[in-house]
């Protein structure tokens, strides 16, 4: 791990934070195998509590939804995984509907762009990946979830992955993460507050404004292998996608794939 360099802002980013809780403590490594496997491992033997935040310059097994695999390079992207304890009451699910409203909201703050969000946890510009989201939850001793994002901040991502993107790419400028670091923390505090204080529905509600699925004919398939097409509805209060088949039957999807249907008549892909 030495041999990677870190810049000092990096280092010291936690003293930028204007948050009252979230990323206090702020944990900056230079290199982890995963931000939420290491997270959710100091959790459990050193009791880290509500707010906690590891950023990580590089990661040896990133991980993305359904155990693919998360290229991390180092010195370029964003890695960085929050815990929180959410009350007994709450459901952990929503946790990635919050992150991903947080997320679209610091993107838009510090580049300008229409990022949105891809259900359930891809962030997107012009149809192309740059982010996702990766939520374990338990509720062992008591409720918890560890929210980790990963954002191809100046990356160059490869060409064999011609559905994905970087921040710097689409914005073709060179993007500081410190800045969308600190931006995204400000952004995951103020949305999880709100969540907290106006409830399920209201979160549903925002995510609708910042998503790139609603009203687009979609692949879906589930768990299991069988797929089928339909047109994307509304999310539900509980992160749930309906879809309206044909025929006009309407489904809840709560896991599996949802790719949306190109130009061209394909699907994209839902994760790299």
């Amino acid at each position: 791990m030495g041999h990677v360099l870190i810049s000092p802002r990096m280092q010291h980013i936690e003293s930028e934070l204007t948050t009252t809780w979230l990323g206090h403590p702020t944990t900056v490594l230079a290199e982890v195998d995963s931000t939420n496997r290491w997270l959710k491992e100091e959790w459990a033997q050193r009791g880290k509590n509500h707010g906690v935040a590891v950023w990580a310059d590089a990661q040896t097994q990133g991980r993305g939804r359904l155990g693919r695999t998360w290229l991390s390079p180092p010195g370029t992207n964003i890695y960085t995984s929050i815990l929180v304890e959410p009350p007994k009451h709450r459901l952990t699910g929503i946790i990635s509907i919050v992150a991903g409203i947080a997320l679209i909201k610091a993107v838009r703050q510090i580049t300008g762009m229409d990022a949105r969000i891809k259900w359930p946890n891809d962030a997107v510009i012009h149809g192309r990946k740059f982010g996702g989201i990766l939520v374990e939850a338990g509720t062992v001793p008591s409720p918890w979830a560890i929210c980790g994002l990963g954002i191809n901040v100046n990356s160059e991502t490869d060409q064999e992955f011609h559905h994905a993107t970087s921040l710097r790419q689409a914005h073709d400028a060179l993007i500081i993460r410190e800045d969308l670091w600190v931006a995204l923390m400000t952004a995951l505090e103020s949305v999880y507050d709100q969540w907290l204080d106006a409830g399920d529905e209201w979160a549903a509600q925002e995510w609708t404004r910042v998503s790139a699925t609603l009203g687009q004919e979609v692949l879906v398939k589930r768990p299991g292998g069988t797929s089928w097409t339909g047109l994307a509805e509304r999310l539900d209060s509980d992160g749930g996608l309906w879809v309206v088949a044909l025929g006009g039957q309407r489904r809840k999807i709560m896991a599996g794939e949802v790719s949306l249907r190109l130009k061209d008549g394909r699907y994209a892909p839902d994760s790299f």
